[in-house]
């Protein structure tokens, strides 16, 4: 998800939103056009290309074995991809990984960065915060970017 203080979509003028899209769609046809070359010989090297010559473009008819197997390889494959997603889903169900973090008190971050009352206050209060530091990476100033 896109957070709101970074999204600037809609700010943009329609033009400029619109030649934004055409240039990312031309990117990722020109990315797919460099990969084609890869996946056609990865597709010969697996034997689609002769699975293919063999079910629709010989004279000799389809290859009943072929045309029974590859659809239950399939549908095996999704069985088992389905199935392990699943498993994951119900195993991990439980678990909240976007637990809030403890808070710290200003003691505590006064004693970690060496600073001072005010600075340890503005550090741990702030949303947003740009910090000023010595030669030895101690904060000297903080300014709330809220």
């Amino acid at each position: 998800m896109i957070r709101p203080d970074l999204d600037h979509r809609r700010a943009r003028p329609p033009r400029r939103r619109l030649a934004a899209g055409a240039m990312t769609a031309a990117a990722w046809a020109v990315y797919a056009w460099l990969w084609a070359p890869v996946v056609t010989a990865l597709a010969w090297l697996a034997g689609i290309r002769t699975a293919w010559l063999r079910l629709y473009l010989d004279e000799n008819g389809a290859d009943l074995f072929l045309l029974l197997s590859l659809p239950l390889i399939a549908l095996g494959c999704a069985a088992v991809l389905i199935g392990w997603a699943e498993y994951n889903r119900m195993r991990f169900a439980r678990e909240d990984r976007r637990r809030r973090r403890a808070a710290i008190d200003e003691a505590a971050v006064r004693r970690a960065l060496r600073a001072s009352d005010a600075l340890a206050h503005r550090l741990q209060q702030g949303r947003i915060v740009q910090v000023a530091l010595d030669d030895d990476a101690f904060p000297l100033a903080a300014c709330s970017g809220d």
